[in-house]
């Protein structure tokens, strides 16, 4: 009573021989995927200043335009807000660093030089404050200037202190 049952199945040689294009497809497809990782690593590398250069002239003109005083002590620039709101910009020998009560950014660009003017338009009605920022991009430097309108209000009252 014994019958022999067959169970079609593959081989052994069958067996290792889809392993090994198995293997060889997933090689192939590792290589691709480290090739096109390194290729996103160095365009991510590439751009990383001029995002950061970007953003920092974001930053600094939002601040310019949202706050109401501005002034510069050492390596700090300091904006005071209309409801007391404090944002701090500290330039260090590498980077820059922005502060505010709930927030910090980094800026990886490397500043040389920074200073503080006071400057007329043509028709000398108009009063700013420049602010000027030497930067080394790329091993260049580069000037970013910045200007805060000054009103006749705070004008007075810093005639009066």
């Amino acid at each position: 009573m014994s019958s022999k049952h067959s169970i079609p199945a593959f081989s052994i040689i069958e067996a290792i021989v889809g392993m090994a294009i198995t293997a060889i497809i997933m090689g192939i497809i590792f290589v691709v995927f480290s090739i096109v990782t390194e290729r996103m690593i160095d365009y991510k590398n590439q751009n990383q200043l001029v995002n950061d250069l970007n953003r920092l002239t974001y930053s600094i003109n939002k601040d310019i335009f949202e706050n109401e005083k501005m002034k510069v002590i050492e390596n700090e620039v300091i904006f005071n807000g209309y409801s007391g709101e404090t944002v701090k910009y500290s330039f260090e020998e590498a980077y820059i660093v922005r502060s505010t009560e709930i927030f910090i950014d980094t800026f990886n660009i490397k500043l040389n030089q920074i200073s503080i003017d006071s400057v007329k338009n043509k028709s000398q009605k108009l009063v700013f404050q420049k602010l000027k920022l030497n930067l080394e991009v790329n091993e260049r430097e580069m000037d970013l200037n910045f200007y805060k309108r000054v009103y006749a209000n705070e004008l007075l009252q810093a005639i009066k202190e």
